[in-house]
């Protein structure tokens, strides 16, 4: 269990309320990575979502070709407060991504299974959740497509 105050800047869980909060804190647990460590993997089995406290973390997928075999793309740097690994809560059940830690980090971690029950359980909060990430996966793709306009 993580304290409700590690989840109350979490751009996920903005309009949930204390309770709220704590019932997703009683499911969560924490974990440390080191720099360079890959902490998921594109493809591997998408189970758990993941919200960054302290240090950062790039997202990046592989960029399948026959001229550049192994050639990646950057898709953010997550800063604290904000989370991957959000293929979990959908059904897509493999990550569409990779994530590294750039530095030492240290992650909420939430299993998929264990979210999904309580938005069963809890429906409003079910709602609010998957509406903020809606809008997170509705910004990640902005950014991306704005990113690569660019270059």
């Amino acid at each position: 269990m993580v304290p409700i105050e590690a989840l109350r800047n979490c751009e996920l869980f903005t309009g949930l309320n204390d309770e709220e909060l704590a019932q997703i804190a009683a499911i969560a647990s924490e974990e440390s990575y080191q720099a360079d460590e890959i902490i998921v993997a594109e493809q591997e089995l998408a189970d758990r979502l993941f919200i960054l406290q302290t240090g950062r973390v790039q997202v990046h997928i592989s960029l399948r070709s026959a001229l550049e075999p192994g050639r990646e793309a950057t898709i953010e740097e997550v800063r604290p407060g904000h989370i991957f690994g959000w293929s979990s809560l959908v059904k897509q059940q493999r990550f569409t991504a990779s994530a590294r830690a750039l530095e030492p980090v240290t992650v909420i971690v939430l299993r998929a299974e264990e979210l999904n029950a309580l938005f069963d359980r809890n429906a409003h909060l079910g709602f609010v959740v998957m509406k903020q990430l809606a809008e997170v996966i509705a910004s990640r793709l902005r950014h991306t497509r704005a990113m690569w306009e660019r270059r």
